[in-house]
């Protein structure tokens, strides 16, 4: 790529419409494009009169001056984000030059200034416009429009003071079972909460891929030691998390977890927990211990019932072959482990996702050691995030995006800006996407980029006094 090439790739663009190679103080003017800002410079000769107005839908910025350049009518488009054409041409009436600059959206910032014969109009394209105001005790909402160089963005967010013992912070499963999703407002609904967002990410059957804990108990185990928020009443704490577990016989012999609710694979250990569902779904090609405290109370081929105060012990392959040793009315335990330990700190809901975004109030994303494919990674998209402040609030955030013209979505070192503009400390992406969902008192405040709310897996939901009521 070439030198100018380049430049077009970061975006600074400079553009020069001549009009004519004749006096420059009475016969050119140019516009000037880069990441941040539009530039039109129009010349206004001595005792020459002009006005700069503006339609804001669609977004256009106009200048009449009461005499006509030459060699028009010009029209120039631009590959550009904000700017898409600037036209010039004899003026109705007694305007001598009509000059319209057409843009892509909206930009709240025009200014225009003379200087000598020179008239410079900027657009800035870097513009925040923000609100906040309190939804119930304990908790804000906030909007955004913002302009990056990429285009608009829409983004909400809600702050939540977690030391307040009266709220509540937790995850909820779809239709309080694995498979299956749910839409964020539906759960939010039942749990009788004031404000939700996505969370975690998962299958297209709704089972959730990743960390997943509710109430204490494991839900599913992680993927890739990926991060996860951690939450308990005054606490919340942000890392990357991984699953130690392990079978062990009255003989002393051991054999490693491999995953927790979800489908078993060749040579796996699979434990199956009532949250899973009525049975195992295990096929004929392994074999399935029904445990209930740690007292084996049956053994099958295929599909086993979960018992309600119990477990399957699911093995194939070389797991198949340790399990087969074992008969009904032998003890078994079952470790389960996380690092760091966040069951025995007490840390009730954990919700993982990823990557990490910011650490120590600094940008830090693990896109690369957790795994993740270039379109989470790299890619410009909506988005779904969670992060905590020095001063103890709870931040969940959602960007629009695939939205030409209203919110482009962003990429995760532009959202681990934002979380750090915002106030947090830490950080964390969540599922995004179609999936990014915000919703407070039952309304969905975002625009989904599905058109409409997308069914999902899981589900943070904030619970109030005024919520419960």
């Amino acid at each position: 790529m070439g030198k100018i090439g380049r430049l077009r790739h970061i975006w600074s663009i400079i553009i020069f419409l001549i009009i004519t190679a004749g006096s420059a103080a009475a016969q050119t003017f140019f516009c000037e494009v880069d990441a941040a800002k539009v530039t039109l410079r129009v010349p206004v000769p001595e005792g020459s009169s002009y006005r700069v107005w503006q339609n804001t839908n669609p977004m256009k910025v106009i200048v009449d001056l009461d005499h006509e350049l030459p060699n028009l009518p010009v029209n120039r488009e631009f590959k550009d984000a904000a700017l898409k054409a600037v036209r010039a041409s004899r003026g109705p009436g007694a305007i001598g030059t009509r000059i319209v600059m057409d843009f892509n959206y909206f930009m709240p910032e025009v200014e225009s200034q003379l200087d000598g014969e020179w008239l410079t109009i900027s657009v800035n394209k870097l513009y925040v416009d923000s609100s906040v105001i309190t939804v119930a005790h304990g908790v804000r909402y906030g909007h955004m429009r913002k302009g990056i160089a990429a285009g608009p963005l829409i983004i909400n967010f809600i702050e939540v003071r977690y030391l307040d013992p009266l709220i509540e912070i937790r995850s909820v499963l779809s239709q309080d079972q694995i498979y299956g999703r749910e839409r964020v407002s539906s759960m939010a609904k039942r749990s009788q909460a004031i404000a939700a967002a996505n969370g975690l990410y998962f299958a297209v059957d709704g089972r959730p891929l990743g960390l997943l804990a509710i109430d204490g108990r494991i839900i599913s185990e992680p993927y890739a030691n990926r991060t996860a928020i951690g939450i308990k009443p005054g606490e919340i704490v942000i890392d990357q998390v991984s699953l130690e577990g392990r079978v062990k016989l009255s003989d002393g012999q051991e054999f490693g977890v491999s995953g927790i609710n979800r489908p078993r694979l060749a040579d796996e250990l699979i434990i199956y927990t009532p949250d899973y569902g009525e049975n195992s779904r295990t096929n004929i090609y392994g074999v399935d211990l029904i445990v209930v405290d740690e007292i084996v109370v049956d053994k099958v081929t295929g599909a086993a019932v979960i018992p309600k105060n119990g477990i399957v012990v699911s093995g194939h392959g070389l797991a198949r072959d340790f399990l087969q040793q074992v008969e009904i009315g032998d003890s078994i335990e079952v470790e389960l482990k996380l690092n760091p330990d966040w069951l025995e700190q007490g840390f009730q809901h954990i919700i993982g996702g990823g990557p990490r975004l910011v650490k120590d109030g600094q940008v830090y994303i693990t896109a690369g050691e957790e795994r993740f494919q270039a379109d989470i990674a790299s890619g410009r998209a909506p988005r779904t995030a969670l992060g905590v402040t020095a001063d103890r609030r709870l931040l969940i955030v959602t960007v629009n995006g695939r939205q030409p013209g209203i919110s482009v979505g962003m990429t995760l070192e532009e959202l681990a800006e934002l979380m750090i503009e915002l106030g947090a400390v830490d950080a964390m992406n969540l599922d995004g996407g179609g999936s990014t969902t915000m919703v407070i008192r039952d309304r969905v405040l975002n625009i989904p980029s599905d058109g409409t709310e997308r069914p999902v897996s899981n589900a943070i939901v904030i619970i109030t006094p005024e919520s419960r009521e």
